[in-house]
């Protein structure tokens, strides 16, 4: 198989370009620059330089290609809308406009659970595929759930025309996270931290090698034609347990005590208007995304990709954690490009 793959230097496409080159697939890298290219060297992987915002850009890369698996959007809650739209919607349509020109026999789109309807997943707590996404998806998640909303909805636009199958990652963690647990982890290093309310929601963390397998599932298997499915844990990992784990490995005490909610949604909302006053290019440290992280109990049931794929979850908590925590340890040391450990 001749793969494509968008966002290919970021945190899953660099996993599912070695996940894809150890099954001898041949992959073709989409990057926008030598420097962004740099860190695909000794991956086996054929660059192509291109930009999803540029629709002319994109002929040679989808050239002969038999599968595109479209891992790049903007990944931030922070930012203006125009950039969202540009890069993770406009540039969602460009690909799938060249993918469909190009004869393209597979179409691979990493979504994201956070394109259900918060209200949905508040009254029943426990969502399949069938859920409503509504116009925004899960709301606190702000442009980054719009965006997505709207470039999976092109995808299915697509679909009568192009074979597209979804995937919907749960919360991704594992080596090469830059987004997430690092400012997270820092956080609860910190004296007098607190856990946002009493409560001790449902996290489902999802290995990021595990979120690359389920991908690749959906690109080789008939059924996935026109399906959606969540790729989450085999189980119910609580919030508690999943970053205790990580702290654990870091010798990190977590918090003993908790703020309520209230205060936390308030200083939240806060921080969020002080950043947007000043003009801040980057997330304040307390944002409405970063607490319905902490916060929201939902679980995003697998089983059909179990039952349609053959996929499950299969980096256990405990060897995620303790590869995380080794990434992490090399990140902090400042030893460069940090080894990643294979499961």
């Amino acid at each position: 198989m001749l793969a494509l793959v968008t966002g290919s230097t970021g945190f899953l496409g660099r996993h599912l370009v070695d996940r894809l080159r150890a099954g001898g697939d041949h992959v073709r890298a989409l990057v926008r620059s030598p420097q962004k290219a740099s860190t695909l060297a000794g991956s086996g992987a054929e660059v192509v330089y291109g930009d999803l915002t540029r629709p002319e850009s994109l002929a040679a890369a989808v050239a002969g290609v038999d599968t595109v698996f479209h891992a790049a959007a903007m990944v931030t809650n922070w930012g203006p809308w125009e950039q969202f739209l540009a890069t993770t919607v406009t540039g969602t349509e460009n690909l799938l406009a060249a993918a469909l020109a190009a004869g393209v026999t597979r179409f691979v789109h990493v979504s994201t659970v956070r394109v259900y309807d918060d209200r949905h997943c508040r009254r029943h707590r426990v969502v399949t595929e069938d859920a409503p996404r509504g116009e925004r998806g899960f709301r606190h998640f702000g442009h980054y759930a719009h965006a997505k909303v709207l470039a999976e909805a092109a995808v299915w636009r697509y679909a009568p025309r192009l074979p597209v199958s979804v995937v919907r990652p749960a919360w991704i963690y594992g080596p090469g996270d830059e987004s997430i647990l690092p400012p997270m982890i820092q956080y609860l290093r910190a004296p007098g931290s607190r856990w946002p309310g009493r409560a001790d929601p449902c996290a489902d963390p999802i290995y990021v090698t595990d979120v690359a397998d389920c991908a690749i599932a959906a690109a080789r298997h008939p059924a996935a034609v026109g399906q959606a499915y969540n790729a989450a844990p085999d189980r119910e990992i609580r919030l508690r347990e999943f970053l205790g784990a990580i702290c654990a490995e870091l010798e990190v005490a977590p918090p003993r005590r908790s703020v309520p909610y209230v205060v936390a949604a308030v200083a939240a909302r806060v921080s969020e208007w002080v950043a947007k006053a000043r003009g801040r290019r980057t997330a304040p440290k307390v944002s409405r995304a970063g607490l319905a992280i902490l916060t929201q109990d939902v679980r995003h049931d697998p089983a059909k990709a179990d039952r349609e794929l053959g996929w499950r979850s299969r980096v256990s908590l405990a060897d995620g954690a303790r590869a995380t925590a080794d990434w992490l340890r090399a990140r902090d040391s400042g030893r460069g490009e940090a080894t990643t450990t294979r499961l």
